[in-house]
């Protein structure tokens, strides 16, 4: 609240009044004069009252004003994106960007567009947590793919193709065959892996995209309600397509999710359906 907010507070009107009216009775009974020194002194207390109240109000809005802190991790479960990683700079400028709107939500002047700002700045926050958890999954998929070594695996597949090459029918050639094609399935879990890891850091990215061209469009709606008379409307209207953007980031996000649930439950990633 602002000085005039703090000014018609009820609860500080209530608390000077009760307070004066306490230390002028006490005047009252204890001076000579009696109301003569009491009305005064009530007076005085209740005035000394209110302007505290409204000064110490007044300052701890001021103070409350800065952004809430933004800091994206994701769920206990997940690891923490490493230092410098694709997905650990992707998850940074999400986090500037919903500090960058939560700003615009806490500096514009008119309370309705504040709130109106604030209900686009918790959308943002949802799509904040759910790149937090992309990142973890991200990570995941990295310490994963990191066990299979696709170079000694081709190595190794390569070789018990040219061993099969001219081997008769029997036990042996039975066992190779099992053993290349256990080789396949480490290769093709590998080539899934990278195939998710980068769909979901292509969705990452997009995702982020989108919200730091959010943080412009928010920034020229409060440019344009700032400046034109009776923009209300306009403004609900545009803020209703930045809402409506959010919910399509966010679902394009839950369907990349989708895709990778699998590898990141202990499965294969689903492949295309042929």
């Amino acid at each position: 609240m602002g000085v005039k907010e703090q000014l018609t507070e009820p609860w500080g009107l209530v608390a000077a009044g009760v307070l004066g009216g306490m230390g002028g009775a006490v005047a009252a009974a204890l001076a000579p004069a009696g109301l003569l020194v009491g009305v005064p002194v009530g007076l005085a207390v209740a005035g000394a009252v209110y302007g505290i109240r409204v000064g110490l109000g007044v300052l701890t809005d001021r103070g409350g004003s800065s952004p809430r802190p933004v800091n994206a991790a994701p769920p206990p479960n997940l690891p923490t994106p490493p230092r410098g990683s694709d997905a650990e700079r992707f998850l940074k400028r999400a986090e500037a960007a919903v500090r960058t709107l939560r700003r615009q939500a806490e500096g514009t002047g008119d309370p309705i567009l504040r709130s109106q700002i604030s209900e686009v700045d918790d959308s943002a926050a949802g799509a904040l947590g759910d790149l937090a958890r992309f990142a973890g999954q991200v990570t995941l998929i990295d310490q994963t793919a990191a066990g299979i070594n696709t170079q000694r695996l081709r190595q190794e597949y390569n070789q018990l193709e040219r061993g099969l090459s001219g081997l008769p029918p029997g036990p042996l050639r039975d066992e190779r065959e099992r053993a290349r094609r256990a080789v396949a399935d480490q290769l093709d879990v590998g080539q899934r892996l990278r195939e998710a890891r980068e769909m979901l850091l292509a969705r990452m990215q997009s995702a982020v995209l989108g919200m730091e061209g959010l943080v412009a469009r928010m920034a020229e709606l409060v440019a344009l309600h700032a400046t034109t008379v009776g923009g209300a409307p306009l403004t609900a209207s545009k803020l209703a397509e930045l809402t409506n953007d959010l919910e399509g980031l966010r679902a394009g996000l839950a369907e990349a999710e989708r895709l990778s649930r699998s590898a990141l439950s202990g499965g294969d990633v689903p492949g295309p359906q042929p």
